[in-house]
């Protein structure tokens, strides 16, 4: 499954979209301007009027006085609902009701649902992102929401884990993830966006219908005036039904085939058909189905596994839920999983079962091998005779995986506990001299909210030298759902903080400038006003500046001497289809020059995107070695490009 190309397509639907929208808008004014002649065609019996004939009922002044009018009603409900929807994935899930799960949550089935997440996260190569919980829907459901991957968040029901088992949550969560990674959440944002004004007008009609059963107890205007204002809201609310069917043909015809994209990426995620058809058969089987008690489960129904609103085939957002399991098995018998409302019996968790659970959740992620779709999606293979790489998740991921479930257990607990990780990343900062780091702990110890943050700081670092330096960046991906539990005051002390203890030495590296980029990319949505990169180069050779200078950084940091350093830079080049450009001086490449040329390739489209980071990893595998700082480039670029961080399956070699 390339994401690219899928991305690619998300952006083309947009184009649809849009294109759907207007016609439906131009259809919506036209029917306003035959409702508004219609009235004044009835009431024209009275004297106010005097119009001459029923012809100049569509007179052009009334018409561009209407189109004007119903124009501006839409464009303002938009952006009013783009303005609620600017923070992203967070507000969609509060809008809906749900409330963040805490990382270090002791709840059995939240722990589940954090881990399995956690799990996908490190497999898609992406960093964890937030879960949250809609507690009063009892409904099977769960969606993935944001504008970008950096903003992305899970959400699932109450019912979801109430009734799902591991395998089957697991097979969930890669159809969420699927979404994030084929470019569909911010589609379907845009879905909200543009369709919550065709749907107003019904609200609209609605608004004046009541104000004026409201009106007209507490007034004595004519029966005649009140008999207009109650014909206008029921032509208004006429009017927004007829918006209502129409967005929700636009969102079936984008929606649907995305779905049946959805599943089966969760099957090459897991391997494992069984966990999504046997969540979907569950659905299928379920008495409450997957609906949801929300009033906005209209509006956000695009973006649920299954349908939040049941409104028929017609208007179904996703296919029959028996034609994605046909799809998934194809000799299925038809047979569903038949469920009660009635909560399925748990296990009591006892500390010796919770022991066993934490056994089993270490053997799981050894044993967790999902395909490489998001790093064949994300790189796609360079070619298929090449020797040079590999691109798998599988191996990479389980070796990664299984380190980070043998980590020390203090430090696992303060990566997810909301309070401590902030001395995990400031650990992962501090550097392995004496002198230094006692310099670095004194510059930011005034502005520390906690005395005995220096002392778990400390504890932090000497847990993490006691691993390989190689698995210091998923053990800052795992960070990132605790560090957006910070408020954001905490947030700009936490920044200014990991400022001072890069500049302490008065030099920034390469691995302090990743780490704090994939920091501030991460969190920076939650706590500041952000522009998010847009697709802008379509070719190449418009990128070829910013693409030589992170070219030659990546063949300077990567390899020994100058004949292999020219060779790869050489490599990459080529692979482009970019002959000319030469490598840059080493001075050229330093820190200040790599970061803005990184957040220039990110405006590339998502084509352009894959033949980048294709040619960025043909350079880095000339040696058939990866080193730790070759990894975190590479994953930080991807980052900022937002686009799966390819896991590259070669011999480590390292630093």
């Amino acid at each position: 499954m390339n994401f690219f190309a899928e991305q690619d397509h998300a952006r083309r639907n947009s184009k649809w979209l849009i294109l759907l929208f207007v016609i439906a808008v131009i259809i919506l004014i036209g029917l306003s301007n035959i409702l508004i002649a219609a009235c004044l065609w009835m009431f024209d019996s009275t004297s106010e009027l005097n119009l001459p004939d029923n012809r100049s009922f569509f007179s052009a002044d009334i018409l561009v006085f209407v189109s004007l009018v119903m124009t501006s009603v839409i464009i303002c409900a938009i952006a009013f609902k783009w303005f609620q929807l600017k923070d992203g994935g967070r507000r969609i899930a509060e809008s809906l009701g749900g409330q963040r799960i805490p990382p270090n949550s002791q709840h059995p089935e939240q722990q589940q649902i954090l881990n399995v997440v956690e799990e996908m996260a490190l497999a898609s190569g992406m960093p964890v992102p937030s879960v949250y919980l809609l507690k009063d829907e009892i409904g099977i459901n769960a969606f993935a929401a944001g504008h970008t991957p950096a903003d992305a968040v899970i959400g699932i029901t109450q019912g979801a884990l109430e009734q799902l088992n591991r395998e089957q949550l697991q097979g969930v969560v890669a159809h969420e993830f699927s979404h994030i990674l084929n470019g569909d959440m911010r589609l379907n944002v845009r879905l909200i966006a543009l369709l919550s004004g065709i749907v107003f007008i019904a609200n609209l009609g609605e608004f004046i219908l009541h104000t004026q059963r409201y009106s007209h107890r507490s007034s004595s205007r004519s029966n005649n005036n009140d008999a207009r204002v109650a014909a206008a809201g029921f032509g208004l609310l006429a009017l927004g039904w007829i918006g209502l069917f129409f967005a929700n043909m636009i969102k079936a015809a984008i929606s649907r085939q995305r779905e049946y994209l959805a599943d089966a990426s969760a099957v090459q995620f897991t391997r494992n058909p069984n966990g999504i058809a046997d969540a979907l058969k569950i659905i299928g089987g379920y008495d409450a189905g997957s609906g949801l008690r929300t009033p906005l489960s209209q509006e956000t129904s695009h973006m649920f596994i299954g349908d939040a609103r049941r409104l028929g085939s017609f208007f179904a957002t996703h296919p029959a839920i028996k034609s994605r399991i046909k799809r998934i098995l194809p000799r299925w018998d038809g047979a569903l999983i038949k469920r009660d409302i009635k909560k399925v019996a748990k296990p009591i968790y006892s500390k010796t079962s919770q022991q066993q659970a934490k056994q089993q959740r270490q053997e799981q992620l050894k044993k967790t091998v999902f395909v490489a779709a998001a790093a064949e999606a994300a790189i796609d293979a360079l070619d298929n005779k090449s020797e040079k790489a590999e691109f798998t998740l599988s191996e990479n991921t389980v070796t990664v995986s299984g380190e980070l479930a043998h980590l020390p257990d203090g430090l696992l607990s303060l990566a997810h506990d909301p309070c401590g990780v902030i001395s995990v990343v400031y650990a992962l900062l501090l550097s392995n001299d004496e002198a230094q780091r006692a310099k670095q702990l004194d510059d930011i110890k005034d502005n520390l909210s906690k005395s005995s943050r220096i002392e778990e700081t400390l504890q932090a670092w000497s847990w993490i030298n006691s691993v390989d330096k190689s698995y210091r960046l998923p053990l800052l991906e795992l960070s990132f759902p605790a560090l957006k539990c910070m408020s954001a005051k905490q947030y700009q002390r936490f920044m200014d903080n990991l400022r001072s203890l890069i500049k302490a030495d008065q030099q920034v590296d390469m691995y302090e400038w990743c780490l704090y980029h994939l920091v501030k990319h991460y969190l920076s949505h939650q706590f500041e006003k952000v522009t998010h990169s847009k697709p802008v180069y379509s070719s190449i050779p418009a990128l070829s500046e910013p693409f030589s200078v992170v070219l030659s950084s990546l063949a300077y940091f990567g390899h020994d001497n100058d004949t292999e350093t020219q060779r790869a830079f050489g490599i990459g080049a080529n692979s482009i289809g970019l002959y000319t450009i030469t490598l840059l001086p080493l001075e050229q490449c330093q820190v200040e020059h790599f970061g803005p040329a990184v957040k220039k390739l990110a405006n590339a489209y998502p084509q352009i995107k894959q033949r980048i980071l294709r040619a960025l990893v043909a350079c880095i595998c000339l040696d058939k070695q990866l080193t730790v700082l070759e990894n975190e480039m590479i994953r930080c670029i991807a980052a900022v490009m937002d686009c799966p961080g390819p896991q590259i399956s070669l011999g480590v070699r390292r630093p």
